[in-house]
Formats: C-alpha cells, sequence, structure tokens
C-alpha cells in the first residue's frame, strides 16, 4: 500500500465518528489529568516526582495504550466506545502491558544515560541527571550551562541522535502493544519479537507515514491548538492502518512458506 492509502483508509474508517474518537481522547486527558493530581497531596517536591513516576508506571499507561486498541478496533471496521478507555483492565492484559511500558522506560533511560554521558565528562552531574531523568530535555539554569561552555552543539548532535533512536524503539513498543492485543496468549518477549518481524522490512515506510502529517499538524496547531485532537486521531488511526497491513501481508508470507 501506499502511504496515501493508509491515510485514506483512516479517513474512510473515521467517517461520521471523528466525533467520539476526539472525544475519548478529550476525556483521557481529563482523566490522566485528574488521576495525576494526586500527586499534589504532598507539598515535598520529591515526593511529588515518586507519585508522579509511579502513576505513569502503573496507571495512566494504560490510556494511552487504550487509545492504541481504539485505533485499531476503528480500522477493523468497528466503531469507538467509551467502555474502551478501560480496556488495558481487562482480560488479562494488564500486567503484559504494563510490563511493556516499564521495558520501554528502562530502555529510554539507559539509552539516555548512554547518549548523554559526554556532557557528564564536560558539563557536570547536574545537567546530565536532568537529560536521563527528563529524555533529553534540560531545563533553564542547565542550558544556560550548556552555553557557557561551549557544549551546546555536542548537546544538540546528542539530542537529535537520541531523538531519533527512542523514535524508533516507541514504534517497536507501539506495535508490541498492538500485537499484544491481537495475541493475548503470547509473552512480552514474543510480542517484542513479532512486532520487530513486522517491522522488519518496513521501518521507513512508517516513519515517511509518520513525517507525512506535518502538514496536519501545522494546521492543528493555526486551529488554536484544537485541530491537534483530529491530527491526533487522523495520525493514530493511519498508524494502526499500517500495522494492520502488515500483519495481513506477514500472515500471507507465513502461509506462504
Amino acid at each position: 500500500m501506499r502511504l496515501s492509502d493508509y491515510r485514506q483508509l483512516a479517513k474512510k474508517r473515521l467517517n461520521n465518528q471523528w466525533g467520539i474518537n476526539v472525544g475519548l481522547i478529550v476525556i483521557i486527558g481529563l482523566l490522566t489529568g485528574a488521576i495525576g493530581g494526586v500527586s499534589s497531596v504532598s507539598s515535598n517536591e520529591n515526593i511529588q516526582l515518586g507519585i508522579t513516576f509511579l502513576l505513569n508506571i502503573f496507571v495512566l499507561f494504560a490510556f494511552s495504550f487504550a487509545l492504541y486498541y481504539i485505533s485499531l478496533y476503528v480500522v477493523r471496521g468497528g466503531r469507538a466506545q467509551l467502555g474502551q478507555i478501560f480496556v488495558v483492565f481487562q482480560k488479562g492484559y494488564y500486567v503484559p502491558l504494563m510490563l511493556i511500558n516499564i521495558l520501554a522506560q528502562v530502555v529510554q533511560y539507559v539509552l539516555a544515560a548512554l547518549f548523554f554521558l559526554p556532557l557528564l565528562l564536560q558539563a557536570g552531574s547536574s545537567v546530565y541527571l536532568s537529560l536521563v531523568s527528563s529524555g533529553g530535555v534540560t531545563n533553564v539554569e542547565n542550558m544556560g550551562t550548556l552555553f557557557n561552555i561551549g557544549l551546546f552543539t555536542l548537546y544538540f548532535i546528542l539530542l537529535l541522535v537520541f531523538l531519533l533512536v527512542t523514535a524508533i524503539i516507541s514504534i517497536l513498543f507501539r506495535f508490541a502493544v498492538w500485537v499484544k492485543f491481537d495475541y493475548p496468549e503470547l509473552s512480552v518477549g514474543q510480542c517484542i519479537k513479532r512486532a520487530w518481524f513486522l517491522l522488519s522490512d518496513r521501518w521507513g515506510k512508517y516513519i515517511l507515514l509518520q513525517l507525512s502529517f506535518i502538514g496536519w499538524y501545522i494546521l492543528g496547531i493555526v486551529a488554536l491548538l484544537v485541530g491537534l485532537l483530529f491530527v491526533a486521531v487522523y495520525v493514530n488511526t493511519a498508524s494502526a492502518a499500517f500495522y494492520d497491513q502488515a500483519l495481513k501481508e506477514k500472515m500471507d508470507q507465513e502461509g506462504s512458506v
């Protein structure tokens, strides 16, 4: 399929249900915001960070993964429903999907620790730790340090490479989540292996599909940011269509061997 075919399929499946899909993103945003607000019960900043971390690991990830499920359900001809935002807590999905989420977080932290190691040697531990914990994003004070010691160019290069690698890793784990939804009997390791198998010869095409939405993101920003909700639904559905097509083609290949 061409990239335009995935976008057209997404539009076709979303016909007459754009509203419910956008609404579910809004509801999930409000729900995660409310749950995340639990961290404010403590005035201690470290405790707040700890609570936020635990909520992301054990609870909030489930709503992000639910959007993956919904997009795949819509691509296959279904109609999004409110109850689907809790799908991760059903049918034995929770524990394996939580493990996939934890593994994805660990991989990101390890990659950040490795990529920004040169800055530890040059700029100090405060800059390094902020980059590792925030996924490459530094604060104003540390950015000033980078400028002062002339390391901004190094930081910028490392950040670009880090973002590229983590984007590729995130694609793998997103496919692993879809695989788990399709094959609940598979272990976490098997889901990741199958996700790699599905992506083995189409990494570039998937990345190009994501890049093809840049114009839509710009339009979404121009539309007072509300348009970004529609873009998110569009991108999620087209991405699910890509996974679904890859699954069909790979299954056909396996069947012909």
